[in-house]
């Protein structure tokens, strides 16, 4: 589905694709997620990394991607770099550069991306504070203001974790997660990315605020403007504007 001229959603897949820069685009992936909850006394099965893998591998084969850009969130912990986050990390870069051969993989840090840097142990990563301008496009993660400038067309962002919230007649809930794509107070367009990780259902954006979490909801864009594009069973389907979503008796 085309999201923006040139930029995709990926068919059923959290991913874009944008065709100038011949770069798949994804957020929010919390390697290591697993590992960490064991260490709280969750256990989980180990599926995460796994998933991530095949939808990026299906989103390569559909669009013939060489180039990726992981738009933050990376790993898990805040504070630290747990071994599971290590462990992972390395795997799905040798996944990327060597069963795929895409030729960069571009990484914006998000909030959980402390010490990443000192993970990064191959030439084909780049690592981006924030945010990085790339043509007219400006990827950041979103738990701060971006800073665009004049030949910022589109900005994409992750953080959120985007999904609407669905329910049948005998009040069975389905919640689906969304890209969001609308405009800024000052004109740019703006595309929203659900999160990759398995375990990210995300926030229902037509039931809960998202104000409290990025600042981009409070003074730089409206939610209600913008259009929830929902991520399927292959297939991504317009689901029309947030505002219209809320208006709606979902139960």
């Amino acid at each position: 589905m085309e999201v923006e001229k040139g930029v995709d959603a990926v068919e059923g897949l959290p991913v874009l694709y944008v065709k100038r820069l011949s770069a798949l685009v994804c957020s929010d992936l919390h390697l290591g997620y697993e590992g960490v909850m064991a260490d709280r006394g969750i256990f989980l099965p180990k599926v995460n990394l796994k998933s991530i893998k095949s939808i990026i591998k299906n989103a390569v084969d559909v669009s013939q991607a060489e180039n990726i850009i992981i738009d933050g969130d990376i790993k898990n912990e805040f504070s630290t770099v747990h071994n599971e986050e290590l462990n992972e990390f390395a795997e799905l870069v040798g996944f990327l550069t060597g069963e795929l051969e895409l030729k960069k993989i571009i990484m914006i840090k998000g909030n959980h991306d402390n010490f990443i840097n000192r993970i990064v142990n191959s030439k084909k990563i780049e690592i981006h504070e924030q945010e990085a301008a790339m043509d007219d496009v400006l990827f950041f993660h979103g738990e701060e203001l971006p800073r665009a400038t004049e030949s910022t067309r589109l900005m994409v962002m992750g953080h959120v974790h985007p999904a609407i919230t669905l329910y049948d007649d005998i009040n069975v809930k389905e919640k689906l997660r969304c890209f969001l794509h609308g405009k800024t107070r000052d004109g740019r367009r703006l595309i929203v990315l659900p999160a990759i990780s398995y375990f990210a259902e995300g926030v229902s954006v037509n039931l809960e605020s998202v104000s409290k979490v990025s600042p981009v909801f409070k003074s730089y864009a409206d939610i209600n403007k913008m259009d929830a594009l929902c991520v399927g069973e292959g297939e991504t389907l317009s689901f029309g504007s947030v505002g219209n979503l809320k208006k709606i008796d979902m139960r």
